[in-house]
């Protein structure tokens, strides 16, 4: 027994004794910088880049067992960037083949990848135009004739980093701290776990942000497809699940994707891009979900099948279904988009900011809208043609309620237009057409609208400033602006507006507050003291016509036997408005609804209005005090040359009198 234990140690021992000389001799005798040649040249031919290897080729155990390269470069022989480089290279071998002088990759780990995407101003990337399939065959290139099998089951990358400038789209961003691991890895359609890791930094705010990618790839080279099963990824606060498969990758890829996501906040997810911090509402609010994404498409054509979208929480979110065909551009024609939006409530009121979180204040202390100095997208619309339908049961913008809402709109060549279809407007009717022409410059935008039948009772539950009137009207619009802002838009909006109202009551406590004020220096007392709160009112028109932006406007408004007219504007940036107007009481053949004093017809009262949007309508209008005395003045002075002409008119006649009687 003692001899067998023996027999064996002594022949485990040398079994030992012989490995560790085989390694020995191995590691001595072969050199690793023999190979160097050998993986440039495969390098070369199959991807046609140029591979450096420009330090040292060792033998070493760990992390694996293999060859250790490092300061590896690869570039693009026609561009003089280079594409990428790595700190290290570690590949596994298998010894076998290395004594059958054979190079079996079966593991890469690479550590401090960093890749390098640049595009100049012309459009030219530094990456080579994409090549025909390379052969699946082992290449034997190389001076020594060395074999080289390619069977990598595990791919690790550490601290990878991916660098991207575009100078003619104006995209500078990093991508870092990359991670990629996979085992069983193979080219075989055997399916192989595959996990990517992330952070995408913006160079222009210095953000970062992490993403994460799992899921299970079947990869078949030989036909060219790919797919991603149980795909995850996760953006925060986005998460999104599903499939992705994509067929003749290395010749007319064809894709198709079946995703969803979870409900996240919509202003949390977009911050991550923003240029500055902005001010975010609770993540309770403004949620959004992708609960189906279906679409499928090549290089040339995209075909989303369904996307649909829940707004709101779970527990009673809006539904909205888009449909679309997009045809991408080429050479010869620009990207066209034809595509169908249906949905049976929408409120987008939850979804934008409203006007005081978008106002900032310089350095005056002035507000300023930033909305205003928004360039248009006009180079954008120059780039596509669009054809879009809109049929939306229920529509809630702006505070105002829209059912139905359907519209199209049409994009062809830089001209844009928007045609109502059917929009339901608060008992009556909304038509519009509205063009953008984006060919000129400045652009060139004419509106025309038609609101019929409107009931002001109805309208004023969502336009509080309306109350003062109960009725239904009539609108009539005609506008055309200019300018390659929002703000220029509106600064140079020329054009009119019609108001036409047939039996509505109306309350005039403005009018009689002004009139109030004005009779402090009326001697015959109060002039609107017998004017009741409501009135009612046979026909109302007004005109309201822009002559050159917001800020020089002309008013007219005819209330039966009351007329308004005066000039002034709107100073939108800071929310406020200033008219001088003049208040005239119509004596007859005009009906006369409101009672005043015979003296105080036919007068012009200037009144101001000048005023804050938010503040109280009771202070939006007073009587210009220094005038108002004026026009008593000149009534006084009126009533004594009357009083003074019917004196001397009486006695003219006495003494014709007297002398009639004389001659008698």
């Amino acid at each position: 027994m003692n001899k067998l234990v023996k027999f064996l140690i002594i022949v485990i021992g040398g079994l030992v004794v012989f490995s560790v000389a085989l390694v020995f001799v191995l590691f001595t005798v072969i050199n690793p910088n023999r190979y160097r040649g050998v993986l440039e040249n495969l390098v070369a031919q199959q991807s046609g880049l140029q591979l450096s290897i420009a330090g040292d080729m060792s033998w070493q155990f760990r992390p694996v067992f293999g060859l250790g390269i490092d300061d590896v470069r690869l570039r693009n022989p026609d561009s003089p960037q280079e594409l990428a480089s790595f700190s290290r290279i570690s590949l596994r071998l298998d010894p076998a083949g290395l004594l059958r002088g054979q190079l079996n990759m079966q593991e890469l780990l690479a550590e401090n990848l960093h890749v390098n995407w640049i595009v100049d101003s012309s459009g030219q990337s530094n990456w080579p135009e994409r090549r025909s399939q390379p052969s699946a065959q082992p290449s034997t290139a190389g001076t020594n004739e060395i074999p080289v099998a390619i069977n990598i089951d595990q791919i690790t990358v550490r601290n990878a980093g991916f660098m991207i400038q575009d100078r003619l789209r104006g995209i500078n961003a990093d991508i870092r701290n990359i991670d990629i691991s996979s085992r069983n890895t193979n080219l075989d359609n055997q399916p192989f776990p595959l996990t990517l890791s992330m952070n995408l930094n913006d160079a222009a705010t210095g953000r970062e942000l992490p993403v994460s990618v799992q899921t299970t790839a079947l990869i078949d080279m030989e036909s060219g497809n790919i797919d991603l099963n149980d795909l995850q990824l996760s953006l925060s606060p986005l998460q999104i699940t599903g499939n992705i498969q994509v067929r003749n990758v290395m010749d007319a890829p064809e894709w198709q994707a079946e995703l969803s996501s979870n409900r996240f906040p919509l202003p949390h997810l977009l911050a991550n891009f923003a240029d500055q911090e902005p001010a975010l509402p609770p993540p309770d609010q403004q949620l959004l979900a992708i609960s189906r994404f279906d679409a499928h498409g090549d290089l040339q054509n995209i075909r989303l099948e369904a996307l649909t979208l829940e707004l709101g929480d779970a527990g009673n979110p809006a539904r909205l279904e888009l449909e679309a065909d997009i045809m991408l551009a080429s050479d010869d024609r620009a990207t066209r988009v034809g595509y169908e939006l249906r949905s049976q409530q929408l409120d987008l009121d939850a979804w934008l900011a409203t006007p005081t979180e978008n106002t900032q204040t310089d350095s005056n202390g002035t507000a300023s809208n930033s909305i205003l100095d928004t360039a248009l997208p006009l180079q954008l619309l120059n780039t596509m043609n669009i054809r879009g339908s809109h049929n939306i049961a229920n529509l809630r913008i702006g505070g105002l309620q829209f059912t139905p809402a359907n519209f199209g709109v049409v994009l062809e060549y830089g001209e844009l237009a928007l045609d109502t279809q059917s929009v339901g407007f608060y008992g009556g009717e909304l038509d519009m057409l509205a063009r953008l022409d984006g060919r000129t410059t400045p652009a060139q935008l004419a509106v025309n609208t038609e609101l019929t039948n409107i009931n002001s009772t109805s309208l004023t539950t969502d336009m509080p400033l309306l109350r003062f009137l109960n009725g239904r009207f009539d609108v009539v619009t005609e506008h055309r602006l200019s300018g390659q802002t929002i703000g220029d838009m509106i600064d140079s909006i020329s054009g009119n507006s019609q108001l036409q109202i047939s039996e509505s009551t109306m309350n005039i406590s403005l009018l009689k507050q002004v009139f109030s004020s004005m009779s402090v220096l009326s001697p015959s007392g109060d002039m609107a003291s017998l004017w009741p709160d409501q009135l009612q009112i046979g026909n109302t028109q007004a005109v309201l016509t822009f002559t050159n932006g917001f800020d020089a406007q002309d008013l007219s408004v005819r209330l039966d036997n009351f007329d308004i007219a005066g000039t002034g504007g709107i100073d939108l940036r800071n929310r406020s408005f200033d008219y001088q107007m003049a208040f005239t009481i119509l004596g007859e053949p005009a009906p006369q609804t409101i009672a005043i004093n015979p003296d105080f017809q036919n007068v012009a009262w200037p009144v101001r209005c000048n005023a804050a949007f938010d503040d109280s309508p009771s202070r939006y209008c007073s009587p210009d005090m220094q005038r108002v005395r004026d026009v008593f003045a000149q009534i006084a002075r009126g009533e004594v040359e009357r009083r003074a002409s019917e004196v001397i008119g009486e006695q003219i006649e006495n003494v014709r009198n007297r002398l009639r009687n004389l001659f008698q």
